[in-house]
Formats: structure tokens, C-alpha cells, sequence
């Protein structure tokens, strides 16, 4: 029917002699009727141009008033693949930030199309509408992660955040590699603990203010599962400045300063971009850190849903040994969930073949797919029965006897 309209007004405008708009009516207008103006034959061209462009202007607004609003969502989201080879011919921070900087200001399109329900799950109390989320490392400085949930991410990860503000490694510090991967370096690099506490305390107040001018005083199922930061969940990333003497005191401050406004916490000990972060992955070091995070988290008062979920996310550089150590300090003091898996420093194929490969610093992207998915592998089974045989292999009654052994 809109496209019958759009012919019918295409044919009048290119069969019309007078024109509306001021400026060709000047030109056009004539008070005798017997003889039409010569018109040059540039002229009849643009005629036929103008006429057309807004034969299909009003075809595409008089069809888009007729499709439904997830036909278009699906629409404005293929239209903006277009403009990923532009972002490509720019540095890569500088396309990063970009990217960061359209979705603060909105002006990235929001996914309208309803998830379907057998996707959704619900883990610590909270449910995700879909599983698919985006890592820690985008969104830096809790800048965009409101239009990032837009784009219908299940949920967004921010940071990692330092309690001081720091300005990372010397650039270029990002590399791109054509098999679908980056290497980075940037080395924490942020605003600080009291710049992301500040966006996300402003976000906070407004989604509340939000609920009570919707007299929402009492929440159906639905908005009682609903993220702190709306529709989606909000994790927080906490990391360790460069020069930090107390890693724990970082990881503390973190956790009393942003848990108010967090659906879950991180403790990032995994970064190969901060000297002596991973050693902390370590049997003892990872012990006394999380114990010490844990205990700052377990001091402060929660409701009804009890403490944060907190998280430790680990690399995929780990030896076995390491990973059996990562299990047994999880499992024997209750964290509620590892991560996996950080960048890797190694450079598997056909990454290892590029020049690039030999910047230092994290590698992501598809070629760490199978490294990654082997390390959830191994941890996924070390957390179940495999536990329990190297316990009785090494001599243990129980997971608390084994851990911390390698410090007696």
C-alpha cells in the first residue's frame, strides 16, 4: 500500500510544471498558460533527483509507520554495521573511545525485541535475561554501560577500577591483528574509584527515581529481579594500582566504596599487564586476598538478598598445579563464581605467524577461544569429582587441609 502511495505522489511531482517551495517557484511561476518554460536539461535532471529522493523518503517513512518495532530494531541494528570499516581506518583507542563515547550520549541504536525466555537463567538469586555479556575492559570508567545494556547484552562488567587514577602503559598500547584479535597493554588504566562511584551512584538515584514516579511501591517478580542498574545486571571489576604496596587494601576499598551500586563484584588478579597482579593467583597470595576481600564485604550491612556475589576472574596461561590450587581455595572459602578467563601472553596459531604477535601485552579474540573453553574445561571438572581425587592423592582428609599446605 506504501509503496502504491509513493508512485502515485512520484508521478505528480515529476508531472507538475509549479513547485512549492519558494525559491523554484520564482523560477517557475508564469502568468501564461500556452507556452512552458524551456527548461535546461541539467535542470530536468535535478527535478528528476529531487523528485525521487522524496518519492522515497516518503515511501520508507509511509512502510516504517507500518512495520512493527522489532522488524525495525533488526533493521537499525544491520544498518550500523556500515559504519564498521569506518571505525577501522582509525587507531584503535582512538576507535575504542569513540565507540565508548556513542554509547554515554545514546547514540547507539537499543535492542527493543524481547529476549526469549528459554535463554534466560538465574544465578545467585538475580536473573540474567540472556547469557551473553560483556567483559570488563569497554567501559573503563562506568561511562556507557546504561546504553550498553541497551544494545541487550544479559549483562555488562565495568572496569577494571583502581582506587587512584592512573594512566596505564605508554601508547600505542592496542594492536589489532586480522585474524579477529587485539593485543593490549593498557595497564589499568582509568579514572578511579571515585569518578566510577559518581556515575554509577548518579545512575543509581535516577532508576530509583525512575520506580517511584511509576508508583512502583510494590515491585512485581519481575522488577525484584531487575539489575541495580536497571533491566540488565551490573558487575564491577576491581583491580590494584600499579604501585600499590597492599593489593588487598585496593581490593577492599573497592568492595566498600561501588558494592552498593554492583549486582556482583570481581577481583581481577589475572591481568598480564600489571607487574606482579598474577602472582597473586598464587595458593597462599590468592587465600589471604580473598579472605581479606570477603571479610570487608561481610562487615557491611546488606538486606534481604544477603551479601554480593564475589568473583575471582583468573588467566588461561595456568599450569595444572595452579589450576588445582585456584579450586581448592574457591571451593574451601565459598567464592561465589571464578571468571574465565583473562587475555593470554601466549600466541597461538595463526596469530603466532604476524608480525603484530610480538607486541607485548594480553591477547584476545578468537584465537583464544580454544585456550579459554579449555581452562573453563579443566576448572569446571577440578570444581566436581576430579577434586576429590586429588585430594585423596595427595593425602588429604579434607579441601581445608590442603589449603595454604604450601606455606607450613
Amino acid at each position: 500500500m506504501a509503496l502504491r502511495v509513493s508512485r502515485k505522489i512520484y508521478r505528480e511531482i515529476l508531472n507538475k510544471r509549479v513547485f512549492s517551495t519558494p525559491l523554484l517557484t520564482a523560477r517557475h511561476c508564469s502568468s501564461s498558460a500556452q507556452t512552458a518554460p524551456n527548461i535546461p536539461h541539467s535542470a530536468k535532471k535535478g527535478r528528476i533527483l529531487t523528485g525521487a529522493t522524496i518519492g522515497l523518503v516518503i515511501a520508507g517513512g509511509a512502510y516504517v509507520s507500518t512495520v512493527d518495532e522489532a522488524t525495525f530494531c533488526g533493521w537499525l541494528f544491520s544498518a550500523t554495521k556500515l559504519l564498521n570499516p569506518f571505525f577501522a581506518l582509525l587507531d584503535p583507542e582512538v576507535a575504542h573511545r569513540l565507540a565508548v563515547s556513542a554509547a554515554a550520549r545514546g547514540w547507539i541504536p537499543r535492542e527493543k525485541r524481547p529476549d526469549p525466555s528459554n535463554i534466560g537463567l538465574e544465578v545467585w538469586g538475580r536473573k540474567f535475561s540472556n547469557p551473553i555479556g560483556l567483559a570488563a575492559g569497554f567501559d573503563k570508567n562506568a561511562e556507557a554501560f546504561d546504553g550498553l545494556l541497551g544494545l541487550g547484552f544479559g549483562f555488562v562488567e565495568v572496569g577494571s577500577v583502581t582506587p587512584v587514577p592512573q594512566e596505564g602503559n605508554p601508547k600505542p598500547r592496542i594492536f589489532r591483528l586480522p585474524e579477529g584479535a587485539i593485543i593490549n597493554r593498557c595497564g589499568f588504566n582509568g579514572e578511579g574509584i571515585v569518578a566510577v562511584a559518581k556515575r554509577l551512584g548518579a545512575q543509581h538515584a535516577k532508576r530509583k527515581l525512575d520506580e517511584t514516579s511509576r508508583n512502583s511501591s510494590s515491585p512485581t517478580d519481575e522488577a525484584k529481579h531487575k539489575g541495580k542498574a536497571g533491566p540488565g545486571i551490573l558487575g564491577v571489576n576491581l583491580g590494584k594500582n600499579k604501585t600499590s604496596e597492599d593489593a588487598a587494601a585496593d581490593y577492599v576499598q573497592g568492595v566498600h566504596t561501588l558494592s552498593q551500586y554492583a549486582d556482583y563484584l570481581v577481583i581481577n588478579v589475572s591481568s598480564p599487564n600489571t607487574p606482579g597482579l598474577r602472582m597473586l593467583q598464587g595458593r597462599k597470595q590468592l587465600e589471604d586476598l580473598v579472605k581479606k576481600v570477603q571479610a570487608a564485604r561481610d562487615e557491611m550491612q546488606w538486606g534481604e538478598e544477603g551479601p554480593l556475589p564475589l568473583l575471582v576472574k583468573i588467566a588461561p596461561d595456568l599450569s595444572k598445579e595452579d589450576l588445582e590450587d585456584i579450586a581448592a581455595v574457591a571451593l574451601a572459602l565459598c567464592l561465589d563464581g571464578l571468571i574465565i578467563s583473562n587475555t593470554t601472553v601466549s600466541r597461538p596459531d595463526p596469530v603466532s605467524k604476524n608480525p603484530v604477535a610480538r607486541e607485548v601485552g594480553g591477547l584476545s579474540g578468537k584465537p583464544l577461544f580454544n585456550l579459554s573453553t579449555n581452562i573453563l574445561k579443566e576448572m569446571y571438572v577440578l570444581t566436581k569429582a576430579e577434586l576429590a581425587e586429588c585430594l585423596e592423592r595427595d593425602g588429604f582428609k579434607s579441601i581445608t587441609e590442603a589449603v595454604g599446605v604450601d606455606c607450613r
